[in-house]
């Protein structure tokens, strides 16, 4: 234990000294490189940290001095999922496995195409592309599924490192495919290549850090309970290049192992299961509540749950559905900036999933927008304002945002109310059409 902290200070000083001392960083490289060699991608990444908060050296700058080649990287990520395949873990580790694939031959395309460009080679580069697409997919599952588990035992920081991680390479992502998608071949061989290299290298990076971070701090604190419904939340993002197979709980197990034993055994009378006793209980049963409710004895409404308000009273079904019908969708943060409800209509225009209930709401929220939100909460809280509206483009979509202080009849705030909705096909209204003109 000793030595593996004397050999991360040691790479610490070596990295201090070349951010000193710019012109020492080529001479001190090659003894970085064979202290990294020596120590596991967790150390390193232990290392990274410290300096970022010992020193106020950068992640970049880190990498920039110790030019960590991909070839090194490779070594750290042959591993295999230390869990069973229906896992969120597994599945995530698989997924990384494709995704690096993918990214690899982006980079040799591209390579190709800068060295000997030719039409098949711009059409395989398009193809890649296309693929790459699906990777929103995968951000979203540790976004939406994994970061909410681990945050609310208390590790907040490596979540918050990976999302910002996420979204450097969406950009990266999105500037690649901008270049691919205009047909900008001068582009793609001026700065096309390297930002295949540096996608690449990130995505390496990150997936260490998952892997040797993330990960197994997730297996330490999450219960298997949370990862099945964790699993049921990356079933419902969906997947882009690895699909598991279906997730059974232990009671569908049970009932296909039943079906299954019945249907190679002999048949059982009908006496001797009991079904025939257990549906005369079940009538009888109908028959008394009826007869019951006929007499005023019991209230049958009043079994179904109503939630009174000063202007009327919902069924809980009839609310739920009413919410769910709206053309905007709502989310609701309470006044300790926990989300306590969203809406969940047809057609979501940003990704929510239940699994964001009772999480903080600046952690819902990319890592670089997190000080506007904070804004604005404390702007709503103080009574400075009452409402934020923003609107952007999003493909075809014109989305409008809308932010609600909701407070009492004495003004004292309760929580925020986020609506979004868009409006491009209310910009395509002209004219007129009246109820009338339903006849």
């Amino acid at each position: 234990m000793a030595e593996i902290f004397n050999k991360r200070e040691y790479l610490k000083n070596l990295i201090r000294r070349a951010d000193r001392n710019p012109q020492e960083v080529e001479r001190l490289k090659s003894e970085i490189k064979s202290v990294i060699k020596e120590l596991k991608p967790v150390e390193i990444a232990i290392v990274e940290n410290e300096l970022s908060r010992e020193d106020g050296i950068t992640v970049e700058r880190i990498r920039e001095i110790c030019d960590i080649h991909l070839e090194l990287m490779e070594e750290f990520l042959n591993e295999e999922p230390p869990v069973e395949p229906w896992h969120p873990v597994f599945i995530s580790m698989k997924e990384h496995e494709k995704i690096l694939g993918m990214l690899k031959r982006l980079k040799d395309l591209v390579e190709s195409a800068v060295n000997s460009p030719s039409f098949e080679t711009f059409v395989s580069i398009s193809s890649v592309v296309n693929e790459m697409k699906g990777i929103e997919l995968h951000f979203q599952k540790q976004e939406y599924g994994i970061f909410p588990y681990v945050e609310k035992y208390g590790v907040e920081q490596p979540p918050k490192v990976m999302w910002s991680e996420h979204d450097t390479m969406r950009s990266m992502i999105k500037q690649i495919t901008e270049i691919v998608e205009n047909r900008d071949v001068e582009a793609l061989k001026t700065v096309g290549l390297k930002l295949a290299t540096d996608l690449l290298e990130m995505f390496m990076l990150h997936v260490h850090k998952e892997n040797h971070i993330l990960f197994p701090t997730a297996l330490n604190l999450v219960s298997e309970e949370e990862f099945k419904q964790i699993r049921k939340t990356f079933d419902e993002i969906g997947y882009c290049c690895y699909f598991p197979e279906p997730f059974k709980s232990e009671r569908q197990k049970e009932q296909t192992n039943k079906v299954e034993e019945n249907s190679s055994a002999q048949p059982i009378s009908e006496s001797s299961t009991g079904s025939t006793q257990i549906e005369k209980l079940l009538n009888a049963y109908r028959e008394l509540k009826s007869l019951l409710v006929q007499m005023s004895v019991i209230d049958e409404s009043a079994e179904k749950q109503k939630i009174k308000l000063p202007s009327g009273e919902f069924e809980i079904e009839e609310l739920q559905y009413m919410l769910n019908t709206l053309p905007v969708d709502i989310t609701f943060v309470d006044r300790n900036d926990q989300v306590k409800y969203f809406s969940e209509g047809k057609e979501r225009i940003f990704l929510r999933t239940r699994d964001i209930i009772g999480r903080k709401v600046q952690n819902c929220h990319p890592p670089k927008s997190v000080h506007i939100v904070e804004k604005i909460l404390r702007d709503f809280k103080s009574g400075k304002r009452d409402h934020a509206d923003f609107w952007i483009k999003l493909g075809d979509k014109y989305v409008l945002i809308r932010y609600f202080a909701v407070r009492n009849e004495k003004g004292e705030y309760l929580g925020t109310l986020e609506v979004t909705q868009d409006i491009a096909p209310i910009q395509q209204i002209t004219g007129e059409k009246r109820i009338y003109d339903e006849e």
